[in-house]
């Protein structure tokens, strides 16, 4: 078995007592204090998350733009420099090969993110698909941090250029912190205001110990794997392998303010055809009605035809219930409620409206 690898924050986690587990050929913290700790701490006040596992790619030339358009879903031409867009790459079947989250830093140059799991996949299938345009992978040499919480603008008020903090939503800059550089995003995948923190490999450690250092007198905590998660099903945002997948289209999961079909991409006659005729399947946010929770796997049921999936599960501080994610057949779309199959046994599930949690991010 290989190796895992390990994020430049590794000694730091380690140090701080956290549990760490393997994720995408990664040792990664699951949690520190606890996951309901976690949770509610940024919700509350602000939470610290290590997401370097996360691949960033830079795409440049004068054809970036052009050739990036024509494999992902969302329209790039609305967006200005400095400006970040989530948005998809897709298959010719219209499922979903990862999403992605772009940013159009230089005129001419695009930065992207992309899941761990997915980095090297993403990495060829871009490439693939380049004529004009040179690919880097720089993962390795970047360190990705994110400050999420209502606190997180109070504490990088301590260090960075105030007037940088005047980001809106999906906006970012070139700033320094620590006379370091940086490119600050007010981006995030909790619900929460907050920040995600690019920075060489070599400053993460400075930045996180600093950042946890300033940020403690406002309720500051480190986060792992495990609030992510659940600060992420709270907010019905997708997980991919769970939400989305090669086999799992955008349009299925709740997701078509993603497809602009103002261009042509990989895979848009499929979801076009999904749209227009309605796909078999769709996603549904479900709380239980017992403290069981409903796992990724478990089978739905409308009496004794089973009729979806979850696809994921926890339980939410902020419901003080067990929430779900999962797909069912699209002509049950407005049914009230569902039974999981949960350990031999079913369980109600009531459809409720996305996100469990109202969003708190600015806007």
């Amino acid at each position: 078995m290989p190796e895992l690898a390990k994020t430049p924050l590794h000694t730091q986690h380690v140090e701080l007592g956290a549990r760490m587990v393997p994720f995408a050929g990664y040792s990664m913290p699951v949690q520190y204090s606890g996951l309901l700790e976690e949770t509610k701490a940024t919700r509350a006040t602000a939470g610290l998350f290590d997401v370097s596992h996360m691949g960033q790619f830079w795409v440049r030339g004068k054809a970036a733009l052009e050739e990036i358009q024509a494999i992902t879903t969302n329209d790039l031409n609305r967006i200005q420099v400095g400006q970040a867009q989530y948005n998809m790459l897709c298959n010719p079947i219209g499922g979903v090969i990862d999403d992605i989250i772009v940013y159009r830093r230089h005129p001419e140059d695009l930065f992207i993110c992309v899941n761990a799991s997915n980095r090297h996949t993403d990495f060829d299938w871009v490439k693939g698909h380049l004529k004009r345009s040179t690919l880097t992978d720089e993962s390795d040499e970047t360190a990705l941090i994110a400050l999420q919480g209502p606190q997180s603008e109070a504490v990088l008020m301590k260090l960075v250029d105030p007037s940088h903090l005047a980001l809106k939503y999906y906006w970012a800059c070139e700033s320094q912190m620590l006379s370091r550089p940086i490119y600050l995003s007010r981006t995030g995948y909790t619900g929460e205001d907050g920040f995600e923190i690019y920075c060489r490999a070599k400053d993460a450690p400075t930045i996180w110990d600093t950042l946890l250092d300033k940020g403690h007198e406002n309720g500051l905590v480190p986060c792992g794997l495990g609030s992510r998660d659940t600060l992420r099903t709270e907010m019905g945002y997708p997980l991919h392998g769970h939400e989305l997948s090669a086999e799992i289209s955008p349009i299925e999961a709740g997701l078509s303010w993603v497809v602009k079909f103002t261009k042509s991409f990989v895979g848009d006659s499929v979801l076009k055809s999904q749209v227009e005729n309605g796909p078999t399947r769709i996603l549904k946010g479900l709380q239980m009605e017992d403290r069981r929770i409903a796992r990724p796997g478990y089978r739905i049921f409308d009496g004794n035809s089973e009729i979806g999936v979850i696809s994921s599960g926890t339980f939410s501080p902020h419901r003080n219930a067990p929430v779900a994610l999962g797909f069912v057949e699209l002509r049950l779309k407005d049914a009230p409620q569902f039974e999981v199959q949960i350990r031999g046994e079913r369980s109600v599930g009531r459809t409720t409206p996305l996100p469990f949690v109202p969003s708190r991010a600015k806007r």
